[in-house]
């Protein structure tokens, strides 16, 4: 992303001054129409949405209320039979199941018929009003060729749900009866458990089916593009057919945990809709109604076609512009360009004249009081380089007296080597081998291998003083042997476990250096005599607020230049933390990123 980003700057900084402010008069155009035009389109649509909510939820409002009127009708007609003694009376005598398959005499079925077509004149809507009595005859406004006259399954899950409401009135969903002939005949139904009065014995059921030409006319939906559905309180369809549906089933079966009751937004089979979701208190009924996201901002959806074409002619309008007025504006940077060749081509004599005394007149100005500068100070480029030949040579002075520090070194280690005093020779190699990696300027980050092999030869020159009961061990993984780390990081610790530690006696010296979530902990302790934990706490102090630490013993580089060190090459993440007991020894654990030779 930053290749990209250098890349594009150093783009526009290569077009011409012509081409700039083409894309200046642009970008400026364009800019203004998208702030106006994403004002405009938000107001707009913010508008239509309010709109579109208020008018859908005033609709879901009237069609739970005409839907609840028509309810409370068949709820007075379902009470109808409580009131008349002669249909009681028909009821009761078959209150009984029998054993013979006998249909209802005459006598019966003719007032049934007359006083359930009584309940239905003129009620095109109602499929047909059903008595039921409690051995499965059922008397109804309909023949014997549309309704069977017995039934003898009287354990269907609708009679259930109606014998459980003991009484009260009840709104079954969208079934197939099982006494309708055709047994592809849905209804939804009101229905209602038959007492008698006196002794408040069940003795049938009253239903009444309704057909879904009921729900279409209270619908009536002006909006073809919306969606409605009716369920009841259990999200059971009562409006349209199961096989018309549309709504996710995982849906129906969250319904009850939506949060917005009025107005909500859900994703369907990929397409986004706009819910108005309303349940009636009465009857439990619940309108969902959908309309898609696309129809409903349509109007928006054109307005931003035309913000998007006014755009593309404004922009044309300022190319056309930025041609026209940038000519005259681009002619003195023309000439001033032209001198400016002549003179990288060696012509010093070359002077630039422009009348203007705005930004382009003080520019030339610049120029030629630069060209009578050069010209003067072409003349002093001798004595510079002069300058720069006598400062190499002091360089390389500088460096002969490490290169004879060395020779003599090694001429001190050939003579010990030649009189056999191989102590000596093994110290001045170690000692050799420390003022190079100490002297060598070149690389202030090295890798691991480089820092304990230093570290190998400063324990060695410590040994010859203190003698061998300085034991030092290493545990370090192979694959972090290349591992970078600053130069001379280590040595300062290993010196403090020395001095602090009172290893100059004996002691042991442990290094480990293991990896972990893309960093390197590398850890050196010591079982010297440890730490008080007041003196734990005071050094933990002074290391979160990186002051300097010393003490009379030793002057070295203290644990707090370790720690800011650390943080100001890698950052706060890593740094150095310290623990230690009493005679138990010291801890330093160093943290700091995993980086790999040849890794940026």
């Amino acid at each position: 992303m930053k290749n990209f980003d250098q890349i594009l700057k150093k783009f526009l900084l290569s077009l011409p001054y012509r081409a700039k402010l083409i894309l200046v008069f642009s970008l400026l155009i364009l800019l203004t129409a998208m702030i106006l035009g994403t004002v405009t389109y938000y107001q707009f649509s913010k508008s239509s949405q309010e709109r579109t909510e208020k008018y859908q939820i005033q609709l879901a409002d009237q069609i739970n209320q005409n839907l609840n009127r028509y309810l409370k009708e068949m709820q007075i007609i379902s009470l109808s039979p409580l009131y008349d003694q002669e249909i009681l009376d028909i009821l009761i005598s078959h209150r009984e199941q029998r054993e013979d398959t006998s249909f209802p005499p005459a006598a019966e079925r003719v007032p049934m018929w007359r006083y359930i077509s009584s309940l239905i004149h003129m009620r095109n809507e109602i499929r047909g009003i059903h008595i039921m009595a409690n051995d499965g005859t059922i008397f109804s406004n309909l023949d014997s060729n549309t309704v069977l006259l017995k039934v003898f399954e009287t354990d269907n899950e609708w009679i259930k749900q109606i014998r459980k409401a003991d009484g009260e009135w009840v709104l079954l969903p969208l079934h197939r009866p099982n006494y309708y002939l055709d047994k592809n005949t849905s209804v939804f139904s009101v229905a209602r458990l038959i007492r008698d009065t006196s002794t408040y014995e069940p003795l049938g059921i009253i239903k009444i089916d309704l057909k879904q030409e009921l729900i279409k006319d209270i619908v009536s939906n002006p909006d073809e593009k919306s969606q409605i559905f009716i369920l009841d309180e259990n999200n059971e369809f009562i409006y349209p057919n199961k096989e018309e549906k549309m709504i996710e089933s995982s849906f129906l079966t969250d319904i009850e945990n939506i949060k917005v009751r009025n107005y909500t937004s859900i994703p369907i089979n990929g397409t986004d809709y706009m819910m108005v979701y309303k349940q009636s208190s009465y009857s439990g009924v619940k309108t969902i109604m959908l309309t898609p996201r696309q129809s409903v901002f349509s109007e928006v959806n054109h307005l931003r076609k035309v913000m998007f074409l006014i755009v593309f002619i404004g922009i044309l309008i300022s190319f056309l512009l930025g041609f026209l007025l940038s000519k005259p504006l681009v002619g003195s940077i023309h000439k001033l360009r032209e001198a400016m060749v002549k003179v990288e081509k060696g012509n010093f004599a070359e002077r630039v004249t422009i009348n203007s005394n705005d930004e382009l007149g003080e520019l030339g100005k610049g120029f030629n009081h630069m060209i009578n500068e050069i010209e003067r100070l072409v003349t002093e480029v001798y004595k510079t380089s002069l300058r720069e030949k006598e400062a190499e040579i002091r360089a390389l002075q500088s460096q002969m007296n490490p290169h004879f520090l060395y020779n003599t070194l090694e001429s001190i280690n050939m003579l010990a080597i030649t009189k056999g005093n191989f102590e000596i020779s093994d110290m001045v190699a170690s000692l050799g081998k420390l003022l190079r990696y100490t002297i060598d300027n070149s690389a202030k980050i090295v890798t691991l291998k480089d820092e304990l092999s230093f570290i190998r030869s400063y324990v060695a020159i410590q040994r010859v003083r203190i003698g061998e009961q300085l034991r030092y061990h290493e545990e370090v993984e192979r694959t972090l042997q290349d591992v970078l780390i600053p130069k001379l990081v280590l040595q300062p610790l290993v010196e403090n476990a020395i001095v602090h530690g009172n290893l100059n006696e004996g002691g042991h010296i442990w290094i480990k250096a293991c990896s972990k979530d893309k960093q390197v902990i590398i850890t050196i302790r010591d079982n010297g005599q440890g730490i008080t934990p007041q003196q734990l706490t005071k050094l933990n102090s002074l290391i979160e607020k990186q002051k300097t630490i010393s003490s009379e013993k030793h002057n070295g580089m203290a644990l707090s230049n370790v720690h800011e060190r650390l943080q100001l090459l890698y950052g706060k993440e890593s740094g150095l933390t310290i623990d230690g007991e009493e005679q138990q020894g010291f801890f330093v654990k160093l943290t700091l990123p995993l980086q790999r030779q040849g890794e940026e």
